[in-house]
């Protein structure tokens, strides 16, 4: 490849990657305006022209990144799940430091959050964000029943551990949408600490129901935003 050339490419891809980080922001910055339009308006009423109004564009401009309202209601539940699954990566610090990362990225996309608890099982169109997030919950959950081992393989897990995670999977995400929407922020540690003794709480009860054999052990809240 001649020299000229090759510098040519060099060039290109950071001004190319420059360029998808902007396109990535501007996505962003339209799921977030949309939001809070379908929060306020709710999912079936809100339209197209209510979003590009408040995002102060044209809707040509928002229909060359979002097709239709429900690839951008799609996408607004994508990047919801997605913040949420990067906090999953972090390590396990005790009861309620999950829902302590949970906290923080439903609070960086609230609106998002709160329409995917809320509303996003009652269209069909969104049922499967709505399934993939009670999905997420119930791996956290199945994770703390067996830690600090993995869960069994699916044959060899309790016939009832259904039974137990089902509410449980309902409670950390409700509990998580009501104190989004109407806690103050001043008292998240309590907050955390409610959620984390409902936790150790449900582990008991949950090791007890499936004769699950593990001995019960103390293990430590998360105290990882409390002043020392």
């Amino acid at each position: 490849m001649p020299k000229a050339l090759a510098a040519a490419n060099e060039d290109a891809e950071p001004l190319a990657s420059t360029r998808n980080a902007r396109e990535a922001e501007r996505r962003e910055a339209f799921m977030r305006v949309a939001a809070g339009v379908f929060r306020q308006h709710g999912l079936a009423g809100a339209t197209m022209e209510q979003v590009a109004a408040a995002a102060g564009v044209t809707k040509v401009v928002l229909y060359r990144r979002f097709p239709s309202k429900d690839a951008l209601i799609q996408g607004i539940f994508a990047e919801t799940l997605r913040r949420l699954k990067i906090e999953d990566a972090k390590p396990w610090r005790g009861y309620g430091g999950g829902m302590r990362k949970s906290l923080g990225a439903a609070r960086a996309f609230e609106d998002g959050f709160i329409l995917l608890v809320r509303h996003g099982d009652q269209n069909p169109a969104y049922q499967a964000a709505h399934a993939a997030l009670r999905q997420r919950t119930g791996q956290r959950l199945r994770a703390l029943l067996w830690y600090p081992d993995r869960p069994p393989p699916r044959p060899a897990r309790p016939a009832l551990l259904e039974l137990s995670l089902e509410p449980m999977i309902s409670f950390c995400n409700d509990a998580l949408a009501y104190w989004v929407e109407r806690g103050d922020p001043a008292k998240d540690e309590h907050f955390l600490r409610w959620c984390g003794q409902m936790m150790r709480a449900w582990r008991h009860n949950a090791a007890e129901l499936l004769n699950l054999d593990s001995p019960e052990q103390e293990w430590p809240f998360d105290t990882e935003g409390q002043t020392p």
